[in-house]
């Protein structure tokens, strides 16, 4: 049987229509996951950026206003960061969204010190 035959024989046009309608299906669906994993990528960097700024109005400012010079010491920056990593972790939480998995647990700390040269900028 030539091709011509298979594709005008109703077996053939299903079996064109079900593989047509399959790689469709893969194609959009690929793009919804692609979607759906940048969507919780950026609600992990908004919890990150809450847990720093709430850090940061609750632990940081205070010790900077009491500080004579200003400044936080190693061991209170290492608890700040510490702080923002937890309340990151709350509030991805609340949100669903699971931080660490979504922005990798080795980079959090990298994470964590981009915003904080950030929010030193405002």
């Amino acid at each position: 049987m030539s091709l011509e035959g298979i594709l005008e024989s109703e077996a053939g046009l299903t079996i064109l229509g079900t593989v047509l309608g399959g790689i469709w299906t893969f194609f959009k669906s690929t793009s919804w996951y692609a979607r759906q994993r940048r969507r919780r990528y950026y609600r992990a960097i908004e919890a990150l950026e809450a847990g720093v700024e709430q850090t940061y109005r609750t632990y940081v400012r205070a010790i900077k206003e009491a500080s004579a010079d200003g400044r936080l010491s190693d061991e209170e920056r290492r608890h700040a960061r510490q702080l923002a990593r937890e309340a990151a972790i709350a509030f991805g939480r609340t949100e669903g969204v699971d931080v660490l998995r979504e922005l990798g647990e080795a980079y959090i700390d990298l994470w964590i010190a981009k915003l904080v040269q950030r929010l030193k900028q405002r």
